[in-house]
C-alpha cells in the first residue's frame, strides 16, 4: 500500500481546488448574471439555512475517518479498518436520510417564504449523498491517498455546473415562454417583462440548486463505483495479520464521539451565514431609511426590494469571490491530517513540526498576496466577472476591498482547525467559532446600520482577525516545540504587498493606453502575479542558498586540514 506524502498529497488536493474552482467561476459567475442581487439573494438564503443541517449531518465524518483510519493504518490495524469503513457507512446512511428528512418537515412547518422554499426541498436529499461521499473520502485521505478525493470534488463540480447551469437557463428560457404566450410565469399573473422575471427568479434558483443535488448524487455514484473497482490497496495477508477486530458497536460510538465535536465546530463556522441573512436585510433597511443619500445608484430598484438586492449582490458577488482562497487553503490542512496523525500515533514530535511547518508556509503563500490583490483590485475583478451586473457590482466593491484583507486571516486560519482537530481538541475550535460568531453578530447589529455593506465586512474583518490569532495561539500552546508562525510569514508578506501594488501600478498605467477595461485588468492582475512568483522565488531560493552556505561552511571547518569541498 503506497502513501502519498504531505507535498504531493497537497499538491493532488490544491490542484483540485484550483480546477474546481475555476468550474465553480465559470457555473456561479453566469448564475449571478442570470439572478442579479434579488436572485442571488433568495439562492444565499437557502444555502445558508441548509448548510448548517448539512454541517451537523455530514461536515464532521470526513475528517473524523480521515484521522481514525490513519492511526489505524499506523498501528497496522488493517481488519478493523474495513470493518470501520463498512460501519462507517451503515451508521451515516441513515443519519442522512434522518436529516433529509428533517429538512424536509421544518420547510414544510417553519418556512412561510415561498421563495426559499422551493430551493431547500431541492437541496435537502444532497445531505445523504454527500454523507456517503465523505465517508469514502474520509477513508482514503486517511490511507493517503487524495485522488478519490480530488476525482470525485471535479466530477461534482462538472455535474453542478452542466446540471445547475443548465437548469437555470431552461427554466429562465420557460418563464419568458410562457409570459409572452399567456402574460403569467408559473401560474402567477405578471403585467410586464420586469414582473415576470422578478416571479422567475426563485424557479430559477430551485433549478440551479437542483442541478447541485444532482451532481453531488452523480459524484455519490462515481466515488462508489471508483473504489470499488481500484480497491484501498490492502492485501490479504495485511488483513490477516490483524487478527483483533473491534465490534461494529464500537467503531460506530468511536465514529459518532469523535465525529461530532467536529460536526460542531463545523455548524458554528456555517452560523456566519446564517448571521448574515437574519441580520443583514433587515439591518440594511435601517440603513436606508437614515441615509437614503448612500444608495442614490439604486434608484430603479423599489425601496422594498433593495435589502435583499444588496444582500444577494453582498453574498453572491463579494462573499463568492472571498471565499475561494480558504477552500484552497483547506486542503492543504486535509492533505496534512494523515502525516500528522501518523507522527502523534508514533510520537514523532519532529515530524508533527515539519509538517506544520510546511503546511502554514503554503497557506501564508496563497493568503497573502491573494487577499492583498483582491483588495486592490476589487473594482477591476468585479466588472471583468460580472460585466453585466453594474448595480451588483457598484454593491459589492467595498466590502470586497475590505473582504480581501479578511481572506488572509480566514485562510490561515482553516488549516490550522484541521490541526486542532487531529491533536484532539475539536472543542477549542468550536469554542473559536462561537466566540467569533457572537463577534459578528454584535458589529452586523452596530455597523451594518451605521456603514451598509461595508459594516458587514467590517464585521467580517474583525471576526477573521480574531478566530485567527485564536488558532494560532491554541497551536502553538498545544505544540511542544516552537513554530515560528511570524517569521513564515514573513517573506510572503513582503511578496504579497509587491503583487498588490504591482497589479494596481500596472493596471493603472495600462487604463492610459485606453485599450479596454478588460484588458487593463487582465493586464494587472498578470502584472502583479509575475512579481509576485519572482518575488517568492529570489526570497525562498535565497534562504535555500544560505542555508547550503552554511552547511558547506560547517563541512570545511570539520574536514581535515588541507582538504576541502
Amino acid at each position: 500500500m503506497k502513501k502519498q506524502g504531505f507535498l504531493k498529497g497537497s499538491a493532488i488536493l490544491v490542484g483540485m481546488v484550483a480546477v474546481t474552482k475555476v468550474l465553480g467561476l465559470v457555473y456561479k459567475v453566469p448564475l449571478a448574471n442570470i439572478l442579479g442581487g434579488t436572485g442571488m439573494g433568495y439562492f444565499s438564503a437557502a444555502f445558508s439555512v441548509f448548510t448548517p443541517v448539512f454541517a451537523l449531518a455530514a461536515a464532521g465524518i470526513c475528517p473524523a475517518m480521515a484521522k481514525l483510519t490513519a492511526e489505524r493504518s499506523a498501528l497496522g490495524r488493517y481488519a478493523d479498518l474495513r470493518r470501520q469503513r463498512r460501519t462507517a457507512l451503515i451508521v451515516y446512511t441513515l443519519t442522512g436520510l434522518t436529516a433529509c428528512m428533517g429538512l424536509y418537515a421544518v420547510v414544510w412547518f417553519g418556512t412561510s417564504d415561498v421563495s426559499v422554499r422551493y430551493a431547500l426541498y431541492c437541496l435537502a436529499p444532497s445531505v445523504l449523498f454527500c454523507g456517503v461521499m465523505n465517508v469514502e473520502r474520509g477513508y482514503y485521505e486517511g490511507l493517503g491517498n487524495m485522488l478519490p478525493t480530488a476525482v470525485s470534488e471535479i466530477a461534482e463540480t462538472v455535474f453542478r455546473l452542466a446540471l445547475g447551469l443548465g437548469l437555470a437557463v431552461y427554466i429562465k428560457n420557460m418563464a419568458e415562454e410562457s409570459f409572452l404566450q399567456s402574460g403569467a410565469v408559473f401560474g402567477i399573473v405578471c403585467e410586464t417583462a420586469s414582473q415576470a422575471e422578478q416571479a422567475a427568479l426563485p424557479f430559477i434558483a430551485a433549478g440551479a440548486v437542483l442541478g447541485s443535488t444532482a451532481a453531488s448524487c452523480l459524484a455519490c455514484v462515481g466515488i462508489v463505483l471508483f473504489t470499488a473497482f481500484h480497491g484501498d490497496g490492502l492485501t490479504d495477508e495485511m488483513i490477516s495479520a490483524d487478527p483483533v477486530t473491534e465490534s461494529r458497536r464500537y467503531h460506530a460510538k468511536e465514529l459518532v464521539l469523535l465525529s461530532f465535536p467536529i460536526a460542531a465546530a463545523s455548524v458554528v463556522t456555517t452560523i456566519t451565514g446564517m448571521l448574515d441573512m437574519l441580520t443583514l436585510p433587515k439591518c440594511l433597511g435601517l440603513a436606508i431609511s437614515r441615509f437614503p443619500q448612500n444608495y442614490v445608484a439604486f434608484a430603479e430598484i423599489s425601496k422594498s426590494e433593495l435589502p435583499n438586492f444588496l444582500y444577494g449582490s453582498y453574498e453572491g458577488l463579494a462573499v463568492m469571490l472571498y471565499g475561494l482562497v480558504p477552500t484552497l487553503t483547506a486542503m492543504l490542512g486535509k492533505s496534512a491530517l494523515p502525516s500528522i496523525t501518523e507522527s502523534l500515533a508514533k510520537n514523532d514530535k519532529s515530524g508533527l513540526t515539519r509538517d506544520l511547518r510546511r503546511m502554514l508556509t503554503l497557506s501564508a503563500t496563497a493568503a497573502i498576496p491573494c487577499g492583498l490583490g483582491i483588495s486592490a483590485m476589487s473594482s477591476e475583478v468585479l466588472s471583468l466577472l460580472f460585466s453585466g451586473r453594474k448595480l451588483e457590482c457598484i454593491a459589492a466593491q467595498q466590502p470586497l476591498m475590505i473582504l480581501g484583507i479578511s481572506v488572509i486571516c480566514c485562510a490561515m486560519a482553516l488549516p490550522c482547525f484541521t490541526v486542532i482537530q487531529a491533536l484532539g481538541k475539536p472543542s477549542r475550535v468550536t469554542i473559536i467559532m462561537l466566540s467569533g460568531a457572537a463577534i459578528k453578530l454584535g458589529l452586523n447589529i452596530a455597523l451594518v446600520p451605521l456603514w451598509g455593506l461595508n459594516g458587514a465586512a467590517v464585521s467580517e474583518l474583525v471576526r477573521s482577525v480574531f478566530v485567527c490569532a485564536a488558532a494560532l495561539v491554541t497551536i502553538s500552546r498545544l505544540m511542544v516545540s516552537e513554530i515560528g508562525i511570524i517569521k513564515l510569514c514573513l517573506k510572503t508578506l513582503y511578496a504579497g504587498i509587491m503583487c498588490a501594488v504591482s497589479a494596481r501600478l500596472s493596471c493603472d498605467s495600462l487604463s492610459k493606453l485606453d485599450i479596454g477595461e478588460k484588458l487593463c485588468t487582465a493586464g494587472g492582475i498578470l502584472g502583479g502575479g509575475v512579481v509576485c512568483m519572482t518575488a517568492l522565488a529570489l526570497l525562498f531560493d535565497d534562504s535555500i542558498v544560505a542555508k547550503a552556505v552554511i552547511r558547506s561552511r560547517k563541512a570545511e571547518k570539520s574536514a581535515p586540514f588541507g582538504v576541502s569541498g
